[in-house]
C-alpha cells in the first residue's frame, strides 16, 4: 500500500549472479529488526531461507511464517475479476454506477461510468487514496476505519481530474473499490470470496485476511521500531491479505502453468495486457504488472504496509518464482532480489563522455511524466545536466554522444527523443528494460542542486508536535525526510531554508535561533502548518 515509486535501480536485475538466499543474507546485514523470507523456484529446484531475527517464529519453517503482503493482494483481486467474468457475474466493461445504489447522485457522473477492469488496471481516473481517508483514522492504521459510508461519501462528492481516458496511474482506492464491489457481487464480502474462489481453489490454505492463528505472524517493524499489524475494511481488497512463502510460491507456480490449474480460465484474463504501463516500464494485467526483461515476459507485484514489505516475481520461460517477504518497511522485498545481482553486473562500465554545446544543453531540461504521481525532472546547473526520478536524488548525467547520456553513479542510460528535431520524450535504459516518460508543458522547479556539506547542518532529528519523529539525513548530496513509520523521501531546496517533497505536495521550512542554528522546522501540507523542534544534530557521511 505504500507509495509506489521507481528508483534508477530499477528492481528487475540479471537473476543469474547469485541466489535470492545470498541476496537476502547480505540485505539482512542492514535490518535494525526483523527477517527477510525468500523463496526462489528455478526449474524444478524450490528452496526457502530466513535470514534475519524472527524469536516470534520459534521452530516454525521460514515458508510457514506469515507476513502482510500489501499490494499483492491486488492480484488476487484482479484474479477474483477474471472469476466473475468467467461466471458470467460481470464482465471488465461493467460500470461501477450499474452494481452500486442507483439512488445515489454522483457531483461527477464519470465516475459512475468507471469500468471494473480500469479499476483493476489503475485507468480510472481515482486518486492515489481518497481525500476522506483521515476521517476516524487510527494512527499507524489508516485504513482500519474506512468503511463503506466513508467510501461512498467520496465517490459521490469527488470530481476526477483532467480529461479521459486516463493512463494506469496507480489507485489504491481503485482496486480497493473493485473489491468492495467484488464481495457484494458474490454477497458475502471480499475476504470470503477471494478465499473460496481463489486461494483454495490453488490449495492456498494459509492466505486470508487472518489466516488460521497455527502459523507465526512476523512482528511487524518500521526501522528499529515495532508497529501494528494494519486492518482493513472497505478497501481491503488493495492490501489485506497475509500469507507464507509457501503458499506464494504455489501462487506464482500457477502463473507459470495456468492451465493445469482449476483457474486457468480466470488466469487467461488476468495475465493478459489489459493496459499500458508505461510508469512500471511495461503492461499491467488484471492487478499484475507484465514487463519485459531481456525479451522474456516477467510478472510482477510489490507490496508494503506499515510494518511489512513483500515482492512477488515470475519469469514463465524460466520457469522461475522469486518470493522475498520482510517485517521491515525499511528494506523492499524488490531491492532484495534486485540485489541478486553480482557486484561486477552492477559496477557502471566506464564510458568516454563527451562535451556538448551550451545550446544544445538548454533543450533538455524539463519534466517528463511517465503517470500522474511519477516523472523525471532534468536540470542543468552550471552547464552540467542532473536527472531525478520521483522521490530519489539527482544525479549526474555525462554525454556520450548528443541526445545520448549515461550515469557514472549506476548502470544506465537515458535518450532524449526528437520528432522533427524538437525533443519530445526521454527514455532510461536499463538492465534490459525501457522506460519512455513523455515531455510535459510544464516548467522544471527551480531546485538548488547543493553538496552534502552544504545540506549537513539540517540534518537531525525533529519532534514533529512533540510527538512523533522526523528524521532528517544527507545522502548522495540530498536531504532526505523520513517521518516515523514512514519511508525516507527526497527533499529539494527552492529558497534559503525551505525545502520541498516531489512525491506530495508538503514542504518543510527550517528555523534558526539568534545564532543563525538551526533550531527546528516546520512542515506545511495540507493547509497546516506542524512545528518540529529539533531533538538533535547527526553527521553524516559527507562522501556520498
Amino acid at each position: 500500500m505504500k507509495f509506489v515509486l521507481l528508483s534508477l535501480l530499477i528492481t528487475v536485475q540479471s537473476l543469474h549472479a547469485r541466489t535470492l538466499a545470498a541476496a537476502a543474507a547480505q540485505q539482512a546485514k542492514e535490518l535494525k529488526a526483523g527477517c527477510i523470507v525468500t523463496g526462489e523456484r528455478i526449474g524444478d529446484d524450490v528452496r526457502f531461507t530466513i535470514s534475519g531475527k524472527a524469536p516470534e517464529a520459534k521452530n516454525a519453517p521460514p515458508e510457514q511464517i506469515v507476513f502482510e503482503i500489501g499490494s499483492i493482494t491486488k492480484v488476487f483481486t484482479g484474479l477474483l475479476l477474471a472469476q466473475a467474468v468467467v461466471e458470467k457475474k460481470v464482465t471488465l466493461e461493467t460500470t461501477i454506477g450499474s452494481l452500486l445504489d442507483p439512488k445515489l447522485k454522483f457531483a461527477d457522473p464519470r465516475i459512475a461510468a468507471i469500468t471494473l477492469k480500469q479499476l483493476s488496471t489503475h485507468t480510472s481516473g481515482l486518486p492515489r487514496l481518497p481525500a476522506n481517508l483521515a476521517v476516524g483514522s487510527i494512527e499507524d492504521d489508516p485504513y482500519a476505519n474506512y468503511d463503506e459510508k466513508l467510501l461512498l461519501a467520496f465517490l459521490i462528492s469527488a470530481k476526477l481530474e483532467g480529461e479521459g481516458p486516463y493512463s494506469c496511474s496507480y489507485s489504491n482506492l481503485g482496486v480497493g473499490l473493485l473489491g468492495h464491489l467484488l464481495g457484494k457481487l458474490w454477497e458475502t464480502g471480499w475476504e470470503k470470496a477471494v478465499v473460496a474462489k481463489i486461494c483454495l481453489p490453488l490449495g492456498l490454505k494459509d492466505t486470508a485476511v487472518h489466516p488460521e492463528p497455527k502459523l507465526p505472524l512476523a512482528t511487524p517493524h518500521a526501522g528499529e521500531k515495532g508497529v501494528k499489524p494494519w486492518n482493513f475494511d472497505a478497501v481491503a481488497g488493495a492490501g489485506a491479505l497475509r500469507s507464507t512463502a509457501a503458499d506464494l510460491m504455489k501462487f506464482g507456480e500457477a502463473m507459470l502453468h495456468p492451465e493445469k490449474t482449476p483457474l486457468k480460465d480466470a488466469f487467461a484474463f488476468a495475465l493478459q495486457a489489459q493496459a499500458e504501463a508505461p510508469a512500471m516500464g511495461g503492461q499491467i494485467g488484471l492487478g499484475l504488472f507484465l514487463g519485459k526483461h531481456e525479451g522474456e515476459m516477467i510478472f510482477s507485484h510489490d507490496g508494503g504496509t506499515g510494518g511489512y514489505s513483500a515482492s512477488l516475481q515470475v519469469i514463465p520461460s524460466k520457469e522461475t518464482v522469486l518470493i522475498a517477504l520482510i517485517n521491515n518497511n525499511s528494506l523492499s522485498g524488490s531491492a532484495v532480489i534486485a540485489a541478486m545481482s553480482d557486484a561486477k553486473s552492477a559496477t557502471p562500465q566506464k564510458q568516454k563522455e563527451i562535451s556538448l554545446p551550451v545550446e544544445m544543453l538548454t533543450q533538455y531540461p524539463g519534466v517528463y511524466e511517465l503517470d500522474r504521481d511519477a516523472r523525471f525532472t532534468v536540470l542543468l546547473r552550471d552547464g552540467k545536466l542532473w536527472v531525478n526520478l520521483t522521490g530519489q536524488a539527482f544525479l549526474h548525467a555525462f554525454a556520450k554522444v548528443p541526445d545520448r547520456f549515461f550515469y557514472k553513479a549506476v548502470t544506465a542510460e537515458i535518450a532524449f527523443n526528437r520528432d522533427k528535431g524538437v525533443i519530445q520524450s526521454l527514455t532510461l535504459f536499463q538492465n534490459g528494460r525501457e522506460l519512455t516518460a513523455k515531455r510535459s508543458s510544464a516548467a522544471p522547479p527551480e531546485y538548488q542542486l547543493r553538496t552534502s556539506k552544504e545540506l549537513q547542518p539540517y540534518a537531525g532529528e525533529y519532534a514533529l508536535m512533540g510527538l512523533k519523529k522526523l528524521k532528517v539525513t544527507v545522502q548522495a548530496n540530498t536531504l532526505f525526510a523520513q517521518l516515523e513509520g514512514q519511508p525516507s523521501v527526497p527533499v529539494f531546496e527552492t529558497t534559503p531554508d525551505r525545502f520541498e517533497y516531489d512525491v506530495v505536495k508538503a514542504t518543510l521550512v527550517f528555523t534558526r535561533d539568534d545564532k543563525q542554528q538551526i533550531n527546528g522546522l516546520t512542515l506545511l501540507q495540507n493547509g497546516l502548518a506542524l512545528p518540529a523542534a529539533r531533538v538533535t544534530s547527526q553527521t553524516s557521511d559527507l562522501s556520498k
